[in-house]
């Protein structure tokens, strides 16, 4: 599809999201993406998800940062992103159909919870939003808390007043990812052909990664975790704001029997974070527990993220709770 685009003529790239850049320098760690460029996702609906990046590489219509009160500001990984849906139908598009208010999405693609308040410290305190989502997705997050400690350079944001001071280098930014954007092309070209056969490998249930980490004994860091959150939550209301915590299901939970409150470490989760007086949206319980049909939530009832359909009720879970 990207060179389908460039083919055309249009100044096309695919999503880059942290963790490709992650270990490309030891002093600087892009977190948005290239700014102003056709920007090209996944295919999960059978459509392409395709979106013009804003001033910082985001997922936003760019003239949200020129808002004169921020309403909405999202962190989190893909799901908050919308890699998989069409630009409006994320979850921060929603909340502008639906509440007729300002909302901008920092979510990028395997963000974990390190990566996540690193971008409410670089872009958050400039924008001083309203409300906060942390939005929380249970397939990774933690896993990706203990990969992201292992850098340094995140690391430091644990620090008081440590700040790459991002905002105002979108240049650098861009001139980085460009040349990761290049390599990265380069490369798939050359997998191109075993990508297509792990594809059909994938398909037929051979090599396939099993994330199924409810049955094994997985070290999670709940200390760092609730470390990160106490430090966004006073962050966030030193500049008046409010944190909300979002926590999204995965598929996993409605195509077997599970005990929900058990799946995904549910439960020890949300009660962290009651613990430390943040008011939690359980979109399980919210939309997915009584819906008639869950599957029609995600892209042809398959694992992946959630269709339109699927973040449009999310959205207005989390816009009733709110306003309740």
């Amino acid at each position: 599809m990207i060179e389908d685009l460039i083919a055309e003529g249009v100044d096309a790239v695919p999503a880059i999201w942290p963790l490709h850049v992650l270990q490309m320098s030891d002093n600087f760690l892009p977190l948005g993406g290239i700014a102003y460029r056709t920007t090209v996702g996944s295919n999960e609906t059978g459509r392409w998800a395709i979106y013009p990046s804003d001033r910082y590489g985001f997922n936003n219509p760019d003239s949200e940062w020129d808002a004169t009160k921020l309403e909405w500001l999202l962190i989190g990984d893909s799901y908050t992103e919308g890699v998989a849906v069409q630009p409006g139908e994320d979850i921060a598009g929603q909340l502008r159909a639906i509440t007729h208010q300002s909302a901008i999405t920092l979510g990028k693609a395997g963000n974990g919870p390190l990566l996540e308040y690193a971008g409410l410290v670089e872009y958050g305190k400039t924008l001083a939003p309203a409300k906060v989502l942390w939005v929380y997705w249970e397939g990774n997050d933690l896993i990706g808390l203990n990969q992201e400690k292992q850098n340094l350079l995140l690391m430091q944001y644990m620090d008081e007043g440590f700040s790459q001071n991002l905002i105002s280098r979108q240049k650098e930014i861009d001139a980085m990812l460009v040349q990761a954007q290049l390599q990265a092309r380069e490369k798939m070209l050359v997998k191109s052909r075993w990508m297509r056969l792990y594809a059909i490998r994938n398909a037929l249930g051979i090599d396939r990664i099993n994330y199924d980490y409810d049955d094994v004994d997985v070290d999670f860091d709940y200390s760092l975790f609730a470390n990160i959150l106490t430090k966004a939550k006073a962050g966030v209301e030193s500049w008046g704001g409010k944190l909300y915590f979002v926590y999204l299901p995965e598929l996993g939970r409605y195509n077997k029997v599970v005990s929900h409150d058990k799946f995904r470490k549910k439960s020890e989760v949300i009660d962290l974070v009651k613990g430390l007086d943040i008011p939690v949206i359980d979109i399980h319980q919210e939309v997915f527990a009584n819906h008639p049909d869950p599957l029609s939530l995600f892209p042809l009832r398959s694992d992946g993220h959630y269709n339109a359909e699927g973040y449009r009720e999310v959205t207005k879970a989390i816009v009733e709770n709110i306003r309740n």
